[in-house]
């Protein structure tokens, strides 16, 4: 009888043993997944496609600095500039495997004459820059993929962003490798300085920590779409990050690729922002939107029937908030694209679709003679051998409209036109393009040049 009792237990023990052994791994594999969470997927998955950058340029140093600025422009004639490297590092995302294109900040590799691209596999590769826009932070690189396609990520649509929605910054901070922080998005459509007089507007603030080393690598939701591209363009926030939106990005990416510029786009109204008073005077709950105040004859904005007065509620179905809002949207607009208008007239709401159209030239003339009062062209070979420089290296003031801001700064035909804020003018088109980039900016900065002595001049709205 107690050996019949022994038998049972012993068969109930190995059975015991056998439990454990086969449950064991399971239960850890178990716990093991849970573990893997949402940002540990979208990590895994588009983590492969964030790439470090290092550019390196030549940047020229003032030979003397007394820490007056008249004094060193009046000693620079007689001192030879001098010349230092300087490497930037950031990051970037790729986002065409077998292409090699690469999105980042144009700050990180603005003026970079060597730019190396390393994947997180370790592999480096030189890169080539396509094209660059200082107004909007973005540039495109290209590398060329060696063998099977690069990993890349997928692009979501940034108008879909909730407030409060997880947000994931892929980096590397600081040249170390892949760092990533969590946030949420804090607010939408944020406008920020970026310099003296300069904004950008139409950002995402979001609360994972964004700084110069993660700067150009992308902002992820948890379905693993990118849904901006990070930006460190304001040094003195505390826990606060800034991405510019994808929709925007896939706007300037085309046409980088496809111009290696971005073309302006055009309606043809002039706006101006609701107050409480005028939301009270439409009917409205609060003074968000934007009321037409002028419409320009023949543009995409008459032929469509849009009218002086008309309150715009939304764009393509996104409500506006303000005239900041509607022109950073206008910024994802390419031209010949169709946009939906939501409008508000005399107590009623109505749609109107129009076709936006590239900023005419012949307007950006307009603009540089209206806001500045200079009629510029091309140096003459007179100016070129006056100044000591080819012809094709600066533009010439032609003409100065009396009683002007170029007036009153002492600016006289003749003069040259070296740099626009941070680029050079060498061409006449970039150069109206450039004034019309700019044209929603409340400051901006032109170098000229008489002889050998230079002077910033800046213009205000």
């Amino acid at each position: 009888m107690a050996i019949r009792h022994s038998h049972r237990l012993l068969l109930v023990l190995a059975t015991l043993v056998l439990f454990l052994v086969a449950a064991g791994p399971g239960t850890a594999q178990t716990k093991s997944m849970g573990r893997v969470t949402p940002v540990v997927s979208v990590v895994r998955s588009a983590g492969p496609a964030v790439v470090n950058i290092s550019s390196t340029a030549k940047v020229r140093m003032r030979s003397f600095n007394s820490g007056d600025d008249m004094l060193d422009r009046f000693f620079q004639e007689f001192f030879q500039p001098l010349e230092r490297e300087q490497t930037n590092l950031g990051s970037g995302v790729i986002i065409d495997g077998k292409k090699g294109l690469i999105v980042t900040n144009s700050h990180v590799v603005g003026g970079g004459s060597k730019i190396k691209v390393q994947l997180a596999d370790r592999r480096v590769f030189k890169a080539v820059l396509v094209g660059a826009d200082p107004t909007s932070d973005l540039a495109v690189l290209k590398i060329k993929p060696r063998g099977s396609p690069l990993p890349q990520v997928r692009l979501g649509d940034s108008r879909s962003l909730m407030i409060g929605e997880s947000l994931i910054a892929i980096g590397n901070p600081f040249g170390l490798q892949h760092t990533v922080t969590t946030g949420v998005v804090s607010a939408l459509n944020r406008r920020v300085p970026t310099g003296p007089g300069e904004w950008m507007g139409g950002l995402i603030q979001t609360d994972a920590s964004i700084n110069p080393g993660n700067s150009g690598g992308p902002l992820l939701n948890l379905d693993g779409e990118v849904m901006g591209i990070n930006t460190a363009i304001f040094q003195r926030a505390q826990g606060i990050g800034f991405a510019i939106p994808v929709n925007r990005v896939s706007r300037v990416v085309e046409d980088l690729l496809a111009h290696g510029k971005v073309i302006p786009t055009w309606l043809g109204i002039e706006v101006q922002d609701i107050t409480p008073r005028l939301a009270s005077h439409f009917g409205l709950e609060a003074p968000s939107g934007v009321v037409v105040v002028r419409v320009i004859k023949s543009s995409p904005a008459a032929l469509a029937g849009l009218k002086r007065g008309m309150v715009v509620l939304a764009l393509d179905g996104v409500s506006l908030e303000d005239t900041a809002d509607y022109q950073s949207r206008l910024g994802s607009v390419a031209p010949e694209q169709k946009i939906k208008l939501w409008l508000l007239e005399r107590g009623k709401r109505s749609t109107l679709v129009l076709n936006a159209q590239r900023y005419p030239v012949e307007r950006a003339k307009d603009l540089v003679w209206q806001r500045l009062g200079l009629g510029v062209g091309p140096m003459d070979a007179l100016a070129a051998q006056r100044n000591r420089l080819p012809q094709d290296q600066a533009l010439m003031v032609t003409k100065v409209r009396p009683g002007s801001k170029a007036q009153r700064a002492g600016l006289k035909p003749g003069d040259l036109l070296r740099r626009i804020g941070r680029d050079k003018i060498t061409d006449l088109d970039e150069f109206y393009l450039d004034m019309v980039r700019s044209r929603h900016q409340p400051k901006v900065a032109i170098l000229f040049q008489r002889g050998r002595a230079q002077q910033v001049i800046t213009f205000g709205r």
